[in-house]
């Protein structure tokens, strides 16, 4: 119980820190941009090299900045990755991330696990990557690093396609984005000179957009990397379908990021890029530039709360469209639920959740059940707060990652999996 009340006070301490970055303006993301001092680590060998997903392009040194005495000060090795991974397209892409070691050693049976970590939404400017953010103590899964470091784990966070390195970022993909978590286990497999050890066992991780890149992985686990040995996949508030994400998006303070969805949907199925980008109006064409060099630090600039039929031609809203093709095909592609992990998965939800609505969770969870797969699901009966603000969607992270530390822990520790399946 002590633990727990521990890991609580550090992830709600963590919870009131990350209100400063998130308030700062679209300029403190600058440094770490496209001109800046990393560039040519992000620039992929062109070609690219024939090779297998998971392999190591490129390794260098990184620092990530915190500030000492916080919950999230941390001494770890920092390194800074580039691999071969498989994009939304089907092609080979370089995607990049970063390895962080604990100087703590492992006080657990066998080697180092290795977590890898989905970030949640960071925008689509090559500036908004998480391993570039980092090294300017900008990186809000901070409160998230910070406690699994702190467990001993060895933490591996994907930039995810497009994002530091050339091309779009294809946002909310689910086969990219879980394609970019497996590919990063593998890389960190063959990372031993950083105390990674060859035979680490794995888990999965994220929130929001990370929730949805751990459940991906999960389900992809099988079929794509079935050598890889994970344990387990902690998955928060992960968006289950885009069609519910669509309707509680609307109109809300992230509005603009129909411009991801959007740009992330053209980059991944170019054949109908046209038809696709047809039904918008010249104020929403300008919103999908926009957002194809913003970051989620800039969402002031990107018309927060307005409703997206000021966007199409013909006045009606983005969600509408959703139920047509091409659109709803693409929308299918990215559903969770459909695909039945075969590790035990522990899903953390506010039931109040304005972003991510509780029922495309709740019809994830139970097409897993019905297939057999053991799910720890935990509903938080929060109340509503500031709806359409979003603030419901990031209160749901701190019981999602306090409990989901203590299952993590369990599973590595080989105990019981809290399957609720049946509850």
């Amino acid at each position: 119980m002590a633990r727990k009340l521990r890991n609580l006070a550090m992830i709600a301490v963590a919870g009131i820190t990350v209100a400063a970055p998130l308030a700062a303006p679209v300029a403190a993301a600058d440094p770490a941009g496209r001109s800046g001092e990393y560039t040519d680590f992000y620039l992929p060998p062109d070609p690219l090299p024939a090779g297998s997903p998971g392999e190591v392009l490129r390794v260098e040194p990184s620092v990530a900045a915190i500030v000492p005495g916080t919950p999230l000060a941390i001494d770890a090795t920092v390194t800074r990755v580039m691999y071969r991974s498989v994009g939304a397209a089907g092609g080979p892409v370089a995607v990049t991330g970063t390895v962080l070691v604990p100087t703590l050693p492992w006080a657990g049976t066998g080697p180092r696990p290795t977590v890898i970590v989905g970030p949640g939404t960071q925008g689509m400017g090559d500036q908004c990557a998480p391993s570039k953010l980092m090294v300017f103590g900008q990186e809000y899964e901070y409160l998230q690093i910070a406690p699994l470091l702190a467990r001993g784990y060895a933490v591996a966070v994907t930039d995810y396609e497009g994002l530091g390195t050339p091309g779009i970022h294809p946002y909310l993909n689910r086969e990219s984005q879980g394609h970019a978590m497996l590919d990063l286990a593998r890389a960190a497999r063959s990372l031993t000179e950083l105390g990674i050890a060859e035979d680490t066992p794995f888990a999965f991780w994220g929130y929001s957009q990370g929730g949805m890149s751990s459940a991906a992985a999960a389900e992809l686990k099988d079929s794509y990397a079935p050598e890889l040995p994970v344990v387990a996949a902690v998955a928060g508030s992960p968006p289950a379908s885009l069609a519910d994400l669509a309707v509680a998006g609307d109109s809300s303070i992230l509005s603009g990021g129909i411009g991801w969805v959007v740009n992330g949907f053209v980059a991944a199925y170019p054949d109908d890029a046209e038809e696709m980008l047809a039904v918008f109006n010249p104020e929403g064409r300008e919103v999908l530039d926009r957002a194809a060099d913003s970051c989620v630090y800039d969402f002031p600039l990107m018309n927060p709360l307005a409703p997206t039929t000021r966007y199409t031609l013909d006045g009606r809203p983005i969600a509408e469209y959703l139920s047509a093709e091409p659109w709803a095909s693409a929308v299918k592609r990215q559903e969770l639920g459909n695909t039945p992990p075969s590790i035990p998965m522990f899903v953390g939800q506010n039931a109040a959740d304005d972003l991510v609505l509780v029922t495309g969770v709740d019809k994830m969870v139970g097409k897993w059940c019905a297939a057999g797969v053991s799910v720890d699901y935990q509903r938080y009966p929060l109340p509503p707060v500031l709806e359409k603000t979003v603030v419901g969607h990031g209160v749901g992270l701190l019981p999602a990652a306090a409990q989901g530390l203590e299952w993590l822990d369990t599973q590595f520790a080989g105990g019981p999996t809290g399957n609720n399946c049946g509850a």
